[in-house]
């Protein structure tokens, strides 16, 4: 675990190895911010997203010739994703061997064209290409960097036999810049992001970055500062719906010298934005650009630390809930046989996504692939009380007429007392009823709850796209990461790329979907908790009574 101090190596490093600066002279290597920040946080399990040339790489070469030289038996492993970066990567560290500080040079029996082997400790350091060669059972590697790896053509393949190569107790570090979503190393951050992975996760923006800046004179910066551009998204823009963005200046309190770095490279990048966020991220989501087929083009994402993991299941914005205040629940269900959560191959999971009806901003994620939709229904009975009797839509399709059975009836014990009670059922998303009739168990499940088909879902989807913009506030990584990889396929159905999940925009989307219904119930407080019964909101008769009482409609308005 980090422990905040610098490591061993890094004092090897700084006193005894050089580096050569981009003048092209020997330089002592002292390590930069980004590499500081990571030797101190180092857990063994570490993924770094970043902006270009931070450096990362190099540290990862320094730190593992360091191992090769004092520590026995190390197998020292650096993978890259094509064989001119490869090279390079070698060459770097005959380097770093070769020009070490008081004519110390570490005896070596081979320099290879892929590695080099250190007799006296009886370890070795491989640099290699992804793919060229095969690790897997009989390897052992004690330590792993796996550099540029959303690059990797088949990085599933290729990193299951890697991981496997390193035991408990050795180091894995896995760097990228981004490279768009829905692959493997975008799951691979995101859960991380989440607290869903034993990855730890490390994330280095280009403002923290000193050396990109570029030094003016007082009357340069003056220029530059009095001529902030919109089209850059310098200062205050509209998009093409009119909706007023923060620029970046402000946002971020760029420096001069920082918006005069942006803007040569963003010269150099034929002035495309898409690009120059996923190379130069100021934010972690902008190191993963859609590619233009996401339906969700602009999402009103915030990363704060008040997004908290209580549990392996649940995430939940701290000080939430609060007294008084009412709550959206959306639930997609799923199977509950398990699986790796969040895997390319884990069967679908539960979902509940919890909003706040007076700000519509994301407060709560429950999710889960190994809750039977029953026991999910449990579940979501006990998130609805803990939200002051939230108001719950379910989506009904295949396992959801399981869910909202026990959402319904509780469950009792062999005595017959309640280990669940009934949810208020008023409190449940229903269609609207039409003839009044005698109806089986399953045709009064279905009349609660949201179906989802091919001609509903477009409509649900569509109602999210419209309040993701800006109405809604979104915390959860790893809903960011469903949205940009949802799309229309081919055929014409709504859905995540291949390889991707959609559990959590639907269930976001089954929240925000009731919001308006319930913001007309006019409800001064929270419903009761007790067992006092409870009237309709919804009835007709009784929304007339509270409207006339009141002479208010309960009605945010940033949903007018």
């Amino acid at each position: 675990m980090p422990n905040g101090n610098p490591t061993p190596e890094s004092y090897v490093i700084e006193n005894l190895f050089h580096i050569a600066n981009k003048a092209g002279d020997d330089v002592s290597f002292k390590l930069n911010i980004a590499q500081a920040k990571l030797d101190k946080q180092l857990t063994g399990r570490d993924v770094i997203p970043k902006a270009r040339q931070e450096g990362i790489s190099s540290y990862y070469l320094a730190r593992y010739a360091v191992k090769c030289m004092y520590k026995r038996n190390t197998r020292a492993v650096v993978i890259s994703h094509e064989s001119e970066a490869t090279q390079r990567m070698l060459a770097r560290v005959k380097y770093f061997l070769e020009t070490m500080k008081g004519n110390i040079k570490p005896e070596t029996a081979s320099y290879s064209k892929n590695e080099i082997t250190f007799p006296k400790t009886n370890s070795m350091f491989y640099i290699g290409t992804a793919g060229a060669k095969k690790f897997g059972r009989g390897d052992t590697v004690t330590d792993l960097h796996c550099s540029e790896v959303a690059f990797w053509d088949n990085p599933v393949d290729l990193l299951g036999g890697l991981f496997q190569a390193v035991p408990r107790t050795g180091e894995i570090g896995v760097e990228s810049t981004g490279n768009g979503v829905g692959n493997y190393y975008h799951r691979l951050v995101t859960r991380a992001a989440d607290g869903n992975s034993r990855f730890k996760l490390h994330f280095f923006n280009w403002q923290d970055f000193p050396e990109y800046t570029i030094p003016l004179t007082p009357e340069e910066e003056d220029e530059i500062m009095n001529d902030l551009r919109a089209e850059f998204e310098e200062t205050d823009w509209k998009d093409e719906d009119g909706i007023l963005h923060e620029g970046i200046v402000n946002k971020f309190n760029l420096t001069p010298g920082q918006v005069a770095f942006r803007r040569e490279k963003l010269e150099e990048l034929d002035f495309d934005l898409h690009i120059f966020k996923q190379e130069y991220p100021m934010t972690l989501d902008e190191c993963f650009q859609e590619t233009g087929r996401s339906l969700f083009q602009r999402i009103n994402y915030i990363f704060t630390e008040q997004w908290k993991k209580v549990d392996r299941y649940f995430h939940v914005l701290e000080g939430h809930p609060i007294e008084g205040r009412h709550y959206l629940i959306g639930a997609d269900v799923g199977g509950g046989t398990g699986g790796d959560l969040d895997s390319k191959n884990s069967c679908d999971n539960s979902v509940a996504s919890i909003f706040d009806l007076e700000t519509l901003e994301q407060v709560g994620e429950w999710v889960s692939n190994n809750h039977e939709p029953d026991r999910f229904g449990y579940k979501l009975s006990e998130l609805g009380r803990s939200f002051n009797n939230a108001f719950i839509t379910v989506e009904s399709n295949n396992h959801g007429l399981t869910t909202i059975e026990a959402l319904r009836n509780g469950k009792r014990s062999a005595t017959g007392a309640f280990e669940h009670e009934p949810y208020p059922t008023f409190l449940l998303y229903r269609r609207a009823r039409g003839a009044r009739r005698v109806m089986d168990t399953v045709d009064l499940l279905a009349s609660f709850g949201y179906n989802t088909n091919r001609k509903s879902k477009p409509y649900l989807i569509g109602k999210l796209r419209k309040f993701a913009v800006k109405m809604l506030t979104i915390h959860s990584t790893s809903l960011l990461a469903e949205m940009q990889s949802y799309i229309e396929h081919p055929d014409g159905s709504l859905g995540a790329v291949d390889g991707c999940k959609d559990d959590r925009v639907v269930a976001a989307a089954l929240a925000i979907i009731n919001s308006e219904k319930v913001a007309l119930s006019t409800l001064p407080q929270p419903p009761n908790t007790n067992n006092q019964k409870m009237d309709d909101p919804f009835l007709l008769d009784n929304m007339i009574k509270r409207a006339r009482s009141s002479g208010r409609f309960l009605i945010p308005s940033h949903t007018l």
